[in-house]
């Protein structure tokens, strides 16, 4: 994996992870190594009945890769968390500072475009990388990483299924070495992807809109306007409310699509509508779009990047409680 310092006990984790891909998929492809002109797809997924995982990797699938220098792999927990022990090979990247910024005073929204691009070629990156993310607990920061590297358009930006406790609990090897990664060119192309991005403009527009719905992704007590993290408290009118957290396993892992389909369907969100996801800085909110979008098949799905710390603090949004 790109700019990876080796451990001695690198030899002895790779082996048996291979082992048990044979003995579980027989004559299935691994994972491919540095220099293949194609990173191949996660594998151990397929009995979840996901729409696509072509955005989404697993434990093992970061094991059979830690050699190719076509992926690079970031930890987005914090510094405490990353010098205790991380995924070897990855890089640290403040999530909050290069995929989140203060504009105009509403805290958390994404960054210029240009911006991005400078964070990810300091640290080594090109657009030609795979980019894989993983945090502390169930992608969430790594779920707002890939929703802004999707508006921006970086061809190939994944996330981790669990987290890494999971790694951790599966005896895999943890490292406190530190990379140096030498710095690259990068530059997005093309216009930003505005089918998966909304201001507070538009959600006042579709409140009343049978074709749409707010899916609000903070906590119930959030919600009910009982923990107020803004100036006022409450929901947005005709939201529903479906925890993030509710659609994962206890290891950090996704639920399989059926029981995601039954959560989110029970609570009203359900397809052909234009869905609007948020929370209070829209992290949680990035969470259910990758939800929603990639291992439902939602068609319309667009974050609500003020969220609540916009809305919340204006004086002339509507509110619920």
């Amino acid at each position: 994996m790109h700019t990876k310092q080796r451990s001695t006990k690198r030899g002895w984790f790779r082996g048996t992870g291979l082992l048990a891909l044979a003995v579980l998929a027989g004559s299935a492809l691994i994972a491919a190594c540095g220099g293949d002109d194609e990173v191949e797809q996660a594998t151990g997924l397929d009995d979840r009945g996901y729409h696509n995982t072509d955005r989404l990797v697993t434990t093992q699938w970061i094991e059979d890769n830690l050699d190719n220098d076509d992926v690079i792999l970031f930890d987005v927990r914090n510094e405490e968390q990353y010098a205790a022990g991380h995924i070897p090979g990855a890089i640290r990247l403040a999530a909050n500072q290069v995929f989140q910024k203060e504009i105009d005073g509403v805290a958390g929204l994404i960054p210029p475009a240009d911006e991005v691009a400078a964070s990810l070629a300091a640290v080594g990156a090109t657009p030609d990388h795979t980019l894989v993310f993983y945090d502390q607990r169930g992608s969430i920061w790594a779920s707002r990483a890939i929703w802004v590297l999707a508006v921006y358009g970086h061809a190939d930006a994944r996330l981790l299924d669990g987290d890494f406790p999971l790694w951790e609990s599966q005896g895999r090897e943890v490292s406190t070495d530190v990379p140096s990664p030498t710095a690259a060119e990068y530059a997005f192309s093309g216009d930003p992807d505005n089918d998966i991005i909304a201001g507070w403009e538009e959600v006042v527009a579709e409140i009343d809109n049978v074709e749409s719905l707010v899916c609000d992704a903070r906590s119930a007590e959030e919600y009910a306007g009982r923990d107020v993290r803004a100036e006022r408290g409450g929901h947005i009118p005709n939201a529903v409310n479906v925890d993030w957290a509710r659609a994962l396993n206890e290891d950090g892992t996704f639920l399989p699509a059926d029981q995601l389909r039954e959560l989110y369907e029970g609570e009203g969100v359900v397809g052909g509508k234009t869905i609007y996801t948020l929370c209070q800085t829209a992290v949680r909110a990035t969470h259910t779009w990758f939800v929603l979008v990639d291992l439902l098949g939602y068609e319309s799905v667009k974050v609500y990047d003020g969220s609540w710390t916009e809305w919340g603090n204006r004086t002339d949004t509507p509110i619920e409680s």
